[in-house]
């Protein structure tokens, strides 16, 4: 009922502001019947033309005919409108006359002549190139109708400010945001950069428009918001027109509707079936709208490909390990990922969800020949002079390996209420113990860790060649792979395996990012933070392995004192979004006399600091722990930690208090501390 009040209040009030606007030229819009392009535009005093906005210095009307003079500070500009005929109009522009008609729909109408290119802009990947957005948003709700629209919920989403959605990294495997502010007239520029063709959701508030950028261009386009109008404007705005007018809607299958599905074969009979049917709507919008580019069936072939490849990946969660049936992935690879066109980056939204469940099956493959027993990595290390081991020692790792994997699939199992008890039983036995000494030695973790990546990928590069993956799909699947192990360790990469970058990845742009990040972290390493001394060392509760005992003695220092707890990792990606917001959370707390305690879990030391520098987690009143895995483990046990990150207030006596919700609210937390 509101929504149904809202919308015939924003359609009387557009036909009054409409009917009131005047002189028959404001707010009106005219293409060029000859090429078909949005040519001239006009407010109350701004005129669009060349993909500029001019200022209206003077307006005369005489007998249905309109003199202009506009500027736009270097340069000024004489039009002339001849009188109207049935929505058309002869505008002269700088002695150069153009038969116009009016746009009266909300967007650009066909144009007049077929442009037969089907090619889209491949960069092939380069480094620093980017993309512009020049707009213009016009007729905003003025003074009192605005603040009537925003008691009725109808304020823009944004308001101030536009806002770039949807849109993905695929080299970095990154969902990426931009903003730009939208000034008091309206006017936005919004400058990001791309690595190649991509497309994207532009939020402006009360409209969502989508835009296909292609490298190192601009867009100028205006945004009615009253007439409803996108239109753009430009020597390569053809598409972006083609697309607004004559948009083909795909679906996306949610896990839920493919359960109701049933079994792969129907899975897979479904979602071609829907696959034909978007392709027969573009053969149809084609043939009923014959002028479409080429470039506007390339776009939406390429579009309906990817959506069906995706889908098909979203069944994961259905198949045993999350492995597909060999007749299933052959499916995706024959009738969908060798058809797609490039460039992948096309729909880069769209694409890093269904790359990352395909190369998932790649990796699966190949890790499934490679033997993960801790014999082998220790054995590597002690070749390598990283670690000694005793006859005792090498008797407990091969006890260990032989009642692992029973412990792990009874692990994987059980309940969460039993994990616990599960735990701690396989944690009592001497060989664990011994095991766990032996992997807390210095360096042997980064060691292992470096070792079983080199592995990794030597099983990794014959595989993506058998399956014959060309180079640039190998240099996607190589850049994201190095990125996400740079996020997830935040440390720089070890030589080797940066060596191996260099010789694999060959994309400039996919180079760069590994590049990049891995540097990021090589800056971090010798960032000395103000507060270092926020780094404890293990050394107090060496030898201990009762999770309770551990923390308590960790926190002894601090009885008398509010202590907030966050169980984190460098691994996890929330865990670090809500550390990047821990000034404001000092700040906001700073009148509670609290004790920040962070617990590491599964983290690199190197790792672990860098973390800490890059978002300023340090304080007088911060501390910050990294302790052996299994000591960790213990700990987390002991907290009850089921997920990452958590947060737990324990009070000035020493005891838990509450378990705080996640994300964060820091204002209901200020609240907790001062009721206690």
């Amino acid at each position: 009922m509101k929504q149904a009040i809202i919308t015939i209040f924003l359609s009387v009030l557009t036909f009054v502001l409409c009917a009131c606007s005047g002189d028959g030229i404001t707010d009106t819009y005219w293409r060029d019947d000859k090429t078909g392009e949005w040519l001239i535009g006009l407010t109350e005093d701004k005129l669009f033309y060349d993909c500029k906005a001019w200022d209206i210095a003077s307006k005369d009307e005489s007998n249905g005919t309109f003199a202009i003079l506009a500027n736009d500070g270097n340069a000024k500009l004489d039009i002339s409108f001849g009188t109207e005929q049935d929505g058309k109009r002869t505008v002269t522009i700088g002695g150069k006359q153009y038969g116009c008609s009016l746009i009266d729909g909300w967007c650009l109408p066909d144009y007049p002549k077929k442009d037969p290119c089907d090619t889209i802009a491949d960069n092939h990947y380069a480094a620093g190139d980017s993309v512009t957005i020049e707009g213009w948003v016009v007729n905003r709700l003025p003074g009192i109708f605005s603040r009537i629209g925003n008691m009725l919920g109808q304020e823009a989403k944004n308001g101030k400010k536009v806002t770039v959605e949807m849109m993905a990294n695929i080299l970095t495997d990154e969902e990426l945001t931009f903003t730009a502010p939208i000034d008091s007239v309206g006017h936005f520029t919004l400058r990001m950069p791309i690595v190649n063709t991509t497309s994207f959701l532009l939020d402006c508030g009360r409209k969502n428009v989508s835009i296909v950028a292609e490298p190192d261009e601009t867009y100028f386009l205006t945004i009615d918001e009253l007439q409803g109008k996108v239109l753009f404007m430009g020597r390569n705005a053809r598409l972006q027109n083609e697309i607004r007018a004559h948009h083909i809607r795909m679906n996306a299958y949610g896990s839920d509707q493919l359960e109701a599905i049933g079994d792969f074969t129907a899975i897979l009979d479904s979602v071609k079936t829907q696959t034909k049917a978007a392709m027969r709507e573009l053969n149809i919008m084609c043939h009923e709208h014959p002028t479409l580019s080429g470039r506007y069936r390339t776009y939406y072939r390429n579009s309906i490909l990817i959506n069906g490849m995706s889908n098909l990946m979203r069944a994961k969660f259905m198949a045993p390990n999350y492995e597909f049936p060999e007749a299933y992935m052959k499916a995706v690879e024959e009738d969908y990922w060798q058809k797609l066109a490039e460039p992948y980056t096309l729909e880069a939204y769209t694409f890093t969800y269904f790359f990352n469940n395909y190369s998932e099956q790649l990796q699966q493959k190949a890790r499934s020949k490679i033997d993960y027993t801790l014999k082998w990595i220790v054995n590597q290390a002690e070749k390598d002079g990283i670690v000694s081991l005793s006859a005792r020692e090498r008797e407990a790792v091969a006890q260990y390996d032989a009642a692992f994997p029973a412990y792990n699939e009874k692990l994987k199992s059980a309940p969460d209420s039993l994990r616990e008890a599960i735990n701690a039983e396989f944690e009592q036995n001497d060989f664990v113990t011994v095991v766990n000494e032996i992997i807390s030695r210095e360096g042997y973790q980064d060691y292992a860790n470096t070792k079983f990546t080199q592995r990794d990928l030597a099983y990794l590069l014959p595989e993506m060649n058998a399956q014959g993956w060309s180079q640039t799909t190998q240099d996607i699947f190589l850049s994201r792979y190095f990125c996400h192990l740079l996020r997830g360790e935040c440390k720089p990469l070890d030589k080797s395996l940066l060596d191996f970058a260099e010789a694999h990845i060959h994309a400039p742009a996919a180079l760069s990012a590994v590049r990049a990040l891995s540097d990021k972290y090589e800056q971090l390493t010798h960032f000395m933070l103000d507060n270092e001394d926020c780094f404890k060392s293990n050394d107090i509760v060496k030898g201990m392995s009762d999770g309770e005992a551990i923390f308590q003695k960790i926190i002894e220092p601090y009885r008398g004192r509010l202590i907030l707890v966050d169980v984190w990792g460098t691994w996890c990606g929330p865990c670090k979004a809500q550390l990047s917001h821990c000034q404001e959370e000092y700040e906001r707390l700073k009148d509670y006399d609290v004790v920040y305690l962070y617990l590491a879990n599964r983290s690199s030391d190197q790792g672990w600091k860098n973390v800490v520098k890059e978002y300023q987690v340090a304080g007088k009143n911060v501390v910050h722990y990294n302790l052996p895995e299994h000591q960790q483990k213990a700990v987390e046990e002991y907290l009850g930690v089921q997920g990452f990150p958590t947060n737990i207030v324990f009070g000035r006596d020493g005891k838990l208090h509450k378990v705080l919700d996640f994300p964060l609210d820091i204002e209901a937390v200020a609240g907790l501390l001062e009721k206690m």
